[in-house]
């Protein structure tokens, strides 16, 4: 069987997908090959792959057109990741099956994919809406983290039960690996709170609330605070906000625009508290049951909706005047949640936590056998 695996966005796709490439690669009879368009993908596959101590697997640059290429320069990632996946039809045409971990990738089939099978291996678990989420009928075989997911998106008709595979969450593998690389500590010795915004505008907290986050911060006395938002934030700008935000770093401040530690669950598994609106990354978080604050600047009615179910498992905060008391009072209030956040992280991740890697791995090795 030849199997591509294909990454065609930022590298922190790596983190959900390399674990389980190499696992498939290592079951006879299934040559892996890798697909990458950010040149940075190599080096985080490379970290990957020495921290699961696995051999490299063969890797290729998606070729792209002068098209392709000016759509990256004006950060119009959206629009350069279609042309980029249009353009190599012919090229993935040449597997058995396409394993990709976004749901971008369902419009293969109509851009002409007809030979391989096609695979999602879901990222992510959150309880947020994705506008493109229609297009995970268009695979053949679904591989999701737990019965959560699962549930939403058989709810949805999206899914169906004998093209769904539950087999966890392969980050966790991943980061069993590499979280000895690197302690986060500051010289003051105080624990620090994870700031992690989503890029979405109409659900971020970051446009209102994330500077007067920081100067609440800088005049407190109980916390540093490690500013991580999602990547996707610095899409366009053209490095813009990447510099702003750098500007407000101090002792008590850590900014990050792009480093591994954002992508690997560095700062979500040593965080005393996590601040957030929509990112799936507080359910990595809550591996650890912790202190969560959630910010709702714009009052959205969150109760009773779906897509706000993460938000029972910590304090919502929707005044400014109320947020850094919040901050202030989370560690103490923590247990009203605790056994709501282990529930909903059960849920979400299902048991056992270590071994989706294989547990993928098998699935499409499995599937293709009857495909």
């Amino acid at each position: 069987m030849k199997i591509a695996f294909i990454y065609i966005a930022e590298p922190y796709q790596c983190y959900h997908t390399a674990s389980v490439a190499s696992a498939l690669a290592a079951i006879p009879g299934h040559d892996v090959v890798e697909y990458y368009s950010f040149p940075e993908t190599v080096e985080h596959l490379s970290r990957i792959r020495q921290a699961l101590d696995v051999p490299a697997l063969p890797l290729k640059a998606f070729p792209k057109s002068l098209k392709a290429r000016l759509l990256k320069r004006a950060r119009r990632l959206d629009q350069e990741r279609l042309v980029v996946l249009r353009e190599n039809i012919a090229e993935l045409n040449r597997y058995d099956a396409v394993v990709a971990t976004e749901y971008t990738a369902g419009v293969l089939k109509e851009m002409g994919l007809s030979g391989p099978k096609l695979i999602l291996l879901m990222h992510g678990a959150g309880d947020r809406y994705v506008n493109d989420e229609h297009l995970v009928r268009e695979f053949d075989l679904t591989l999701v983290p737990g019965p959560k997911v699962e549930g939403y998106f058989q709810d949805r008709g999206l899914l169906r039960p004998e093209t769904t595979r539950v087999v966890g969450y392969p980050k966790f593998d991943v980061f069993e690996a590499v979280q000895r690389e690197k302690t986060i500590s500051f010289a003051n010795g105080r624990p620090f709170a994870l700031y992690n915004p989503h890029y979405q505008r109409k659900l971020t907290s970051a446009s209102g609330w994330m500077m007067p986050l920081i100067r609440g911060f800088k005049a407190q006395s109980d916390y540093n605070l490690v500013v991580a938002p999602h990547i996707k934030t610095f899409h366009r700008g053209f490095g813009i906000r990447e510099r702003q935000l750098k500007r407000q770093r101090s002792p008590e401040v850590m900014v990050d625009t792009g480093s591994s530690a954002m992508l690997d669950m560095t700062y979500t598994s040593q965080a005393a508290l996590y601040i957030g609106d929509v990112s799936s990354q507080v359910y990595e978080f809550l591996g650890i049951p912790r202190p969560c604050v959630f910010l709702n600047p714009r009052k959205l009615p969150w109760r009773d909706d779906p897509y706000f179910l993460h938000w029972t498992l910590g304090e919502v905060v929707e005044d400014l005047d109320d947020l850094m008391p919040a901050i202030a009072h989370a560690q103490e209030r923590h247990a009203l949640y605790r056994p709501a956040q282990e529930k909903l992280f059960r849920e979400t991740f299902g048991e056992p936590l270590l071994g989706a890697s294989q547990r993928a791995a098998d699935a499409i090795a499995q599937f293709m056998i009857v495909a």
